[in-house]
């Protein structure tokens, strides 16, 4: 065998090693964006159910507030309700086309990085404006809510409406706290812990 066979095969050597190489880091970067990607789509699942919770607690407020209109402290209780679920249905809504709008495949890291960023601060504001909010809107349902199911009006009986909204409010601050740290804040560091891993690896 020539030399020059032999320096043209340890070149199609090279080439077919390179080509392996380059193959073999397309596979690892698709995979961190892909298990990033997974978590953005269970984003998206919460983000419906969301969406879906709104929109029938909107129905049933809307009801409630039509039937029982002639009472004015039912009517500002079920408007206040329904500007509430209203807002929230159209923030879900933004949310999830926001969630849609994250494209792992196409988008640089840097770029990816930054939507996701924008995304917890905007998660973390609403979490406190709907924190605020809880004391308000929680009295509200239970009224809306004893009235249209078993025709009791609540302000007929202060005590028991109290203890029913305090204990209602003192539960609900824990259980949205909670599905906030487990399901969102936890779902937006696996994805960023993904990015990180994807960027040192393209810088190795």
């Amino acid at each position: 065998m020539e030399l020059e066979d032999l320096k043209n095969m340890w070149k199609e050597q090279n080439r077919i090693l390179e080509k392996g190489i380059a193959l073999s880091e397309q596979v690892l970067k698709n995979v961190f964006k892909q298990k990033a990607n997974g978590e953005i789509e269970k984003l998206l699942e919460w983000e419906y159910f969301s969406l879906i919770e709104y929109i029938v607690f909107l129905i049933f407020i809307s009801i409630s507030t039509y039937k029982f209109m002639d009472d004015w402290r039912f009517l500002i209780s079920g408007i206040f309700s329904m500007v509430f679920y209203a807002l929230c249905t159209i923030l879900s809504i933004s949310e999830i086309k926001q969630l849609y709008n994250i494209d792992l495949f196409s988008k640089s890291i840097i770029d990816t990085q930054q939507a996701i960023l924008k995304r917890r601060k905007q998660e973390k504001q609403i979490i406190k404006v709907f924190l605020f909010i809880i004391p308000l809107i929680i009295p509200s349902l239970i009224l809306l809510g004893h009235r249209l199911v078993h025709n009791v009006n609540l302000l007929d009986h202060p005590h028991f409406f109290t203890i029913l909204s305090v204990g209602s409010i003192v539960v609900t601050y824990p259980v949205v706290f909670i599905a906030y740290q487990r399901i969102c804040l936890r779902r937006y560091r696996i994805i960023e812990n993904n990015l990180l891993e994807l960027e040192k690896f393209k810088e190795e």
